[in-house]
């Protein structure tokens, strides 16, 4: 994976170049944009949201949906990512919403039932344009970059494993290790948890458990160079109950183009999946991605008053 930020390059994992031509844009408005998608249980008559593999396959339905009204006001997200199980990236993100979310909803965005896709331009840079690793947005919801602490600290059972720095640039505020430290090597431990130390704008989080998650394996898109709006997508399900797979596709050549435009989406982790028709049609016929992320989450979400903090387990083949 690949980091592009102010402190310089540092790759892992995946290769992926990210152009910061346009990164003088805040986090403010990342949520915004059209396109936001869920999937509900029980059927209905969409039927390229989850191609079956025989006929007794219950299909979900795709619908348009903000997040409702309520008290959360700041939510932030530590995500720790491994490349075929060994580490391979970690990075943090806080903010602050533009208004109150409902807490009951943010804890079910994420719980293996549900899914979503958004469109939006390649304009609007968000952390998906920043960091491979896995940040999530609140739909309709826009947001602002806050600090909760100078850093975070992630520990094993033998201790600290890893603390990562506030990085700001641009904007935002990305936490990540320090420019030039680098991973230990292997995979990822058990029983990990993270401290987040808090400022005024974010409450303190005390060992929050970073949850397990199977590695990812089997990934097909049929043809390896890139995607269109009516590709199959498919991969090795498991049975983490609360596991979804993460799908994240720009417009092959996207930054020099007029109208180039990023697609993401979170699904079930049922094996298979097709975009949704509301999708297809915001893509266009002619959509022609690049060669997409494509990874297995899994989200310990925690509340303490009006801050929600997601610690997320991230796989990638």
């Amino acid at each position: 994976m690949q980091h592009i930020h102010s402190k310089g390059l540092r790759m892992q994992g995946h290769t992926r170049i990210l152009l910061l031509a346009a990164a003088s844009l805040t986090l403010s408005a990342c949520s915004g944009g059209s396109g936001d998608d869920t999937t509900v249980p029980g059927g209905g008559s969409d039927n390229s949201a989850f191609p079956p593999d025989d006929a007794v396959v219950n299909q979900p339905v795709f619908s348009e949906a903000t997040a409702p009204e309520g008290t959360i006001t700041h939510y932030g997200a530590v995500t720790v990512g491994d490349d075929a199980g060994m580490i391979a990236d970690m990075v943090g993100g806080f903010f602050r919403l533009e208004r109150g979310t409902s807490a009951e909803f943010l804890l079910s965005q994420f719980d293996g039932t549900t899914g979503r896709c958004q469109v939006q331009s390649d304009d609007v840079i968000d952390f998906e344009e920043i960091s491979a690793g896995f940040i999530p947005t609140v739909p309709g919801v826009n947001k602002t970059s806050v600090s909760a602490g100078e850093s975070v600290v992630l520990t094993s059972p033998g201790g600290t494993y890893a603390t990562l720095a506030e990085q700001p640039g641009a904007g935002f505020l990305l936490y990540d290790l320090p420019n030039m430290q680098m991973f230990m090597a292997g995979p990822v431990p058990d029983g990990l948890s993270v401290d987040v130390p808090g400022s005024g704008e974010f409450p303190a989080f005390s060992q929050v458990q970073v949850p397990e998650v199977t590695t990812l394996t089997g990934v097909d898109i049929g043809d390896a160079e890139g995607i269109s709006a009516s590709t199959r997508f498919s991969w090795d399900a498991a049975d983490d109950p609360s596991g979804m797979i993460r799908i994240f596709a720009t417009t092959a050549g996207g930054f020099f183009l007029e109208d180039g435009v990023t697609v993401t989406c979170t699904v079930p982790d049922t094996g298979s999946f097709t975009f949704p028709s509301t999708t297809q049609v915001e893509l266009g016929s002619d959509f022609k991605g690049g060669a997409p992320l494509i990874s297995r989450i899994v989200v310990n979400p925690v509340v303490s008053e009006n801050s929600l903090l997601y610690v997320i387990r991230e796989s990638f083949e």
